[in-house]
């Protein structure tokens, strides 16, 4: 995913010296700019993940513990459901 920000979303703060110091974005520019670190961060840990998971032996090696083969025969009174 890429983010493309036009000048007319942003506006710089500048100093004395006419450097830009700070950046001002309005809320739905941060909004996007939050969802796309947030969806970058996922793909990160997808990425470890998947490349740890290359190395391992087992899933046991990676310190994952398997579901219970009846996981889904359990009593559906005790999950609130008819």
């Amino acid at each position: 995913m890429m983010v493309t920000l036009t000048t007319d979303k942003v506006r710089y703060l500048v100093d004395e010296q006419g450097n830009r110091s700070d950046v001002l974005l309005n809320y739905d520019t941060w909004q996007e700019v939050l969802d796309a670190l947030e969806l970058l961060e996922d793909l990160t840990v997808a990425r470890d993940y998947m490349a740890r998971r290359k190395r391992a032996s087992s899933p046991e090696a990676m310190g994952l513990i398997p579901l219970p083969k009846d996981l889904g025969k359990q009593n559906n009174d005790d999950a609130g459901m008819d």
